[in-house]
């Protein structure tokens, strides 16, 4: 597979309580399900096999290493520790 089916309403789920509404243009959110999610090593991996993904990434990359003090490039290709941490 390699694209999503185009629907008109979304819906995502917050704690106990779910959100939906219908598709509207504007900023992309970027969501990263949360701890246990990742290995080390999976980020590089994915970089280096996937031409679409590494353009993504790196744009990703440029707007969060604006906000935080550790880029975020280096916490996922390194791995380690920084990789569990919730704030990356």
């Amino acid at each position: 597979m390699t694209s999503r089916a185009v629907l008109d309403h979304r819906a995502v789920l917050i704690g106990d309580r779910t959100v939906s509404g219908a598709v509207t243009f504007g900023r992309t959110g970027v969501l990263f399900s949360g701890q246990g999610a990742q290995r080390s090593g999976m980020g590089r991996e994915l970089y280096e096999s996937y031409p679409v993904f590494a353009d993504a990434f790196d744009a990703v990359c440029a707007e969060l290493d604006r906000h935080l003090d550790q880029p975020i490039r280096d916490v996922v290709f390194e791995g380690g520790e920084l990789l569990d941490q919730t704030q990356f």
